[in-house]
């Protein structure tokens, strides 16, 4: 099966009172960078996560942590903090699992459910809660921004299906009445376009079954107006607290 790996963007830094999840539309922004990820690798720092951990709650979108950080029990941030280091895995990180986590690749991403003038409040271990400071280390990005500034975009399939069914169809507007589109055979990767609320508009990425494929290891705005035929459509990407796409970076 052809290799795919995960997510994540560009690092900009980003307010809370920036994000944008009202169901505006948000374009694109080209700056990315590409991390391997396999959102199915257990984690040799903590065996209880995986590379992408279920959450209590999405939030307003993600803060990105430097490779050592503070993490507090208290907003005032007064406490004695727990001082983190991706880079000594065995003392500090194994009773911890954020939503994104690859301490390997100095990646731990926390959802972000709320903000105080001085400090990100995080989720950690599901539901626990956490406070990182608001510092330019420390830097937020809106759900909107994150998805944007992916590599690709996948559909998750049902588990529990020996089909493998999506858990979202790619429709023809931002509905869950629209009529569905057929997809090509094969494998299937998206290229983000644009965000409205729960909804993510899409392009098919021709080029990802080739076997020869020129563009492999690119990010996907670099090709993906070079599709001849643009096979375009929405996608549910959440629905409640769930994510229903993974969020790529290379291959």
């Amino acid at each position: 099966m052809k290799t795919v790996l995960t997510s994540l963007t560009a690092i900009l830094l980003f307010a809370c009172n920036s994000n944008n999840e009202s169901g505006q539309s948000v374009i694109l922004k080209n700056d990315s960078i590409v991390i391997k990820h396999d959102s199915n690798r257990m984690v040799k720092a903590n065996p209880h996560c995986t590379i992408e951990n279920e959450v209590a709650s999405l939030g307003i979108g993600l803060v990105l942590a430097p490779s050592s950080f503070a993490m507090y029990d208290d907003s005032t941030l007064t406490d004695n903090p727990e001082l983190i280091d991706m880079h000594k895995q065995a003392d500090s990180l194994s009773g911890i699992c954020t939503m994104v986590f690859d301490p390997e690749y100095s990646l731990m991403h926390f959802a972000c459910v709320g903000q105080t003038e001085n400090a990100y409040q995080v989720l950690i271990n599901h539901s626990q809660t956490k406070y990182l400071p608001r510092k330019k280390e420390y830097q937020f990005q809106t759900w909107n921004e994150y998805l944007l500034q992916s590599h690709g975009i996948r559909r998750k399939t049902d588990e529990t299906d020996e089909n493998e069914k999506p858990l979202t169809a790619l429709r023809k507007s931002a509905a869950d009445s629209a009529d569905a589109i057929s997809l090509p055979p094969g494998h299937e990767m998206f290229c983000p376009m644009e965000v409205q609320g729960d909804w993510l508009k899409v392009q098919y990425d021709c080029y990802y079954n080739d076997e020869d494929n020129q563009y492999e290891g690119e990010p996907c705005h670099n090709y993906i107006g070079k599709c001849t035929e643009a096979l375009t459509g929405w996608l549910r990407w959440r629905k409640d607290n769930k994510l229903l796409v993974d969020i790529f970076l290379m291959p």
